[in-house]
């Protein structure tokens, strides 16, 4: 990982060359329109220094976080995305920076997490914002959930994007919460009712970065808040999920073995995540936790025989050949009131977002 902070990238060709010459902090990034940092104009006529519908964006190379640049910039945000220095992601962006590159709504920043404290000394009196979305997270899938210091440097990083945002002059943060707070919850998960009590690294985190971040954004007098994400799933996502290994067993004439499928379970397209996210951003009444999900709970086993439905219909599921640990395994059955009070109910179902994922992994 990269040191650098700072550095402004056309594309995601062009990052791809900034990193390969090996811009160092004293050195500035020209576009092919002669500007650098703190100067590069943006959209039709505007300086950095405006506040022109504008979103920063962290973990912008990540599955949620490259759909959420697609959403915002859709709906005539301008973006600046943080992105990790080398990020073997930035194809994600790849598309979008194409597209919106003679425009100049969306500008790729290269910035570590460990470095985003220097990145406020710079851009404090250059670059001003609306909305400040913190998707970066160390340690997110796999053995690294339950790695400590990885999860325990998360909320010093959280604390350095607000404080980038305050900086920035952003009205809001919102930061990027998980049902894994809540742990094994056999009910109703209510955002002000239930008691978060995590089984892993990941969920304590997270739930620490929620309690510290809203008194440090309450002490810098910025709009907070914090969208618990639950499963979300679509094109693009990680290839180490549910969804991905039942259809690439399936599209190989591979039996699935899986669990009995017996706990609620509720999945919530890529497309409505982020359009939730949007809105909380907009909102002028949104602050504090939201469960991010569908709403539409039902046992896994049939959200697992809808998708064969979709992709093999014949094919078989080894239903039980996985032991599940009832202790460590997640019921989610979300309260989606407050979030349905900004955004509405879902608008795809669970086997269209199938059809869709399958749509583009064949073109």
């Amino acid at each position: 990982m990269h040191s650098k902070c700072g550095h402004w990238a056309k594309s995601a060709s062009k990052a791809g060359e900034l990193y390969e010459r090996g811009w160092t902090d004293g050195q500035q990034a020209v576009g092919r329109h002669g500007a650098s940092f703190g100067s590069r104009r943006v959209g039709k006529g505007h300086e950095m220094g405006e506040i022109r519908n504008r979103a920063i964006v962290t973990g912008a190379t990540g599955f949620i976080g490259s759909a959420l640049c697609r959403e915002l910039l859709t709906h005539g945000y301008e973006v600046v995305a943080i992105i990790r220095p080398g990020s073997k992601n930035i194809g994600r962006l790849e598309a979008l920076t194409q597209q919106h590159s003679d425009s100049q709504t969306l500008r790729l920043l290269e910035c570590s997490l460990e470095q985003l404290p220097t990145l406020k000394d710079r851009v404090e009196h250059e670059f001003k914002a609306d909305l400040f979305y913190h998707l970066a997270w160390h340690g997110s899938s796999g053995k690294d959930r339950e790695h400590f210091d990885l999860q325990y440097g998360n909320i010093r990083y959280m604390v350095s994007g607000i404080r980038l945002a305050k900086a920035c002059g952003c009205r809001r943060f919102i930061g990027a919460g998980s049902q894994a707070e809540y742990g094994v919850v056999h009910g109703k998960a209510k955002e002000n009712e239930t008691v978060p009590n995590p089984f892993m690294m990941y969920g304590a985190a997270k739930l620490a970065a929620f309690q510290m971040g809203r008194l440090v954004a309450k002490q810098e007098n910025i709009s907070f808040v914090w969208p618990r994400i639950y499963s979300v799933y679509g094109p693009g996502e990680n290839g180490d999920t549910l969804i991905s290994y039942l259809i690439d067993a399936l599209q190989n004439g591979e039996t699935p073995q899986v669990t009995k499928g017996e706990n609620l379970w509720d999945f919530t397209y890529i497309e409505d995540c982020v359009r939730m996210l949007r809105l909380l951003g907009e909102a002028p009444e949104a602050e504090g936790i939201y469960n991010l999900s569908a709403g539409t709970p039902k046992p896994l086993k049939d959200f697992i025989l809808q998708l064969r439905g979709v992709v093999s219909p014949e094919s078989g599921i080894a239903f039980g050949a996985r032991n599940a640990d009832h202790n460590r395994t997640f019921w989610l059955d979300p309260d989606v009131n407050r979030i349905q009070a900004i955004s509405g109910r879902c608008h795809t179902s669970f086997t269209e977002g199938i059809r869709r994922k399958l749509e583009l992994l064949e073109n």
